[in-house]
C-alpha cells in the first residue's frame, strides 16, 4: 500500500502458505485491504486492516478451496470476487458478520462467473459469466434482482465488465469483436452498451478499466505502435493519450517515461494512478494529480521522477 505520507509499505500474507500476496482493492479511507494470498489450505481472498492485519476469508463450499477478493465497498463492509463452488468457479459477495454468498452466474451457458468491482454502497456488482451461446458476457448483479448479461459490441463475441462506478450507475470494460481487438465500451441503465472508440475514433483496440464515482472520467490502457498507452476518456474531449495530456496539456515534462495503463480514478477524477515503464526503464507505479487551481504532480510512487509545476498551467478538463 502506498501513501503520501508513508510511501510504499508491504502488507505481509496470510500464514501456512507460501511467501505471496496482491492487493486488488482498497475502502475510501484507506483502512480496508483486500486481494488474494496463498493460506495453508490454498489461494484465498483476505481483508487487511492495519488495526487487525491480514484475514482469509474463506472460500464457497465447494470441492476445492480457491478464492480471490477484487475489490471492496467504500466502507470495507463488502467484498467481491471469485470462489470456486460445488457448482465451479463463481462470482462471490463477502459481507461483515455474513461471511461468504455464491452470486450464481448466467443462466444457460455451462457455470462461470466471477465478480471484478462493487459500487461505493456494496450494492452494484459487475463482472462476467458464460451465456446461454457458450460465450463470455459481461454481467450485473444488484441486491434487487438475479444476474443480468450486458451483451457484447456489435460483432462481439465476448465481453467483460472491469469496472462499476461508485453510484452503480454506470459500467466500463471490453468487447471482443471478430477480428479480435478489443473495444471499449460504457453500459449505463438508459444507453445500454455504447462502443465509445466509435464515437471519438481513437485507437481500435483499448481495455477499460478505472471510472470516477458518476462515470463522467473513464480509463484504462489503448493499443499503440509501439506497446500499450495510458488512456483517458470523457464526454467532451472523448479519448485522450494521458501521456500526451500532461505533457502538451498542462506542460509537464516526462522525458524518458511511458506511460501505459491507467488502473483508477479518484472519485473526481482529480487523481489518476497507473503504471508505465520510467526513465531508468523499470516499470513503476505512478500517481498523477490535477488540483485546483492549476499545479500538476506526477509522482512516480518508488520515489524517482517527481516533479513539481508551481507556475499556472492550463486546466484542461479530462
Amino acid at each position: 500500500m502506498w501513501t503520501k505520507a508513508g510511501g510504499m509499505e508491504g502488507l505481509g500474507d496470510l500464514a501456512g502458505g507460501s511467501v505471496v500476496s496482491m492487493a486488488r482493492g482498497v475502502s475510501a479511507d484507506g483502512s480496508v485491504v483486500v486481494g488474494e494470498s496463498s493460506s495453508a489450505s490454498g489461494p484465498e481472498a483476505f481483508l487487511w486492516t492495519r488495526a487487525g492485519d491480514m484475514q482469509g476469508l474463506g472460500d464457497l463450499p465447494g470441492s476445492g478451496f480457491n478464492s480471490a477478493a477484487t475489490d471492496v465497498s467504500w466502507d470495507g463492509s463488502v467484498v467481491v470476487g471469485r470462489g470456486w463452488s460445488a457448482s465451479g468457479t463463481e462470482a462471490f459477495r463477502w459481507e461483515t458478520g455474513i461471511g461468504m454468498t455464491g452470486l450464481g452466474d448466467l443462466p444457460g451457458g455451462s457455470f462461470f462467473s466471477l465478480a471484478t468491482s462493487v459500487s461505493a454502497d456494496g450494492t452494484v456488482v459487475v463482472g462476467h459469466g458464460n451465456n446461454v451461446s457458450g460465450e463470455q458476457e459481461s454481467a450485473i448483479w444488484t441486491t434487487a434482482t438475479e444476474v443480468t448479461g450486458l451483451g457484447h459490441l456489435g460483432d462481439g463475441y465476448f465481453s467483460s465488465a472491469m469496472r462499476v462506478s461508485g453510484d452503480g450507475s454506470t459500467v466500463v470494460g471490453y468487447s471482443r469483436a471478430a477480428d479480435n481487438t478489443d473495444r471499449f465500451f460504457r453500459w449505463t441503465q438508459s444507453e445500454g452498451l455504447m462502443d465509445l472508440l466509435d464515437v471519438v475514433g481513437a485507437d481500435s483496440e483499448f481495455n477499460a478499466k478505472a471510472a470516477s464515482y458518476d462515470g463522467s472520467i473513464l480509463g484504462g490502457e489503448g493499443a499503440a505502435v509501439l506497446g500499450s498507452r495510458a488512456s483517458i476518456w470523457d464526454a467532451t474531449n472523448g479519448m485522450c493519450n494521458m501521456q500526451e495530456l500532461l505533457t502538451t496539456g498542462y506542460g509537464l515534462d516526462l522525458t524518458g517515461w511511458a506511460l501505459q495503463s491507467v488502473r483508477d480514478i479518484s472519485p473526481d477524477g482529480t487523481v489518476i494512478v497507473g503504471w508505465g515503464v520510467n526513465p531508468s526503464g523499470n516499470v513503476e507505479a505512478w500517481i498523477a494529480t490535477v488540483p485546483e487551481p492549476s499545479a500538476l504532480v506526477l509522482l512516480g510512487m518508488g520515489g524517482i521522477g517527481l516533479v513539481l509545476f508551481g507556475r499556472r498551467v492550463r486546466r484542461r478538463v479530462l
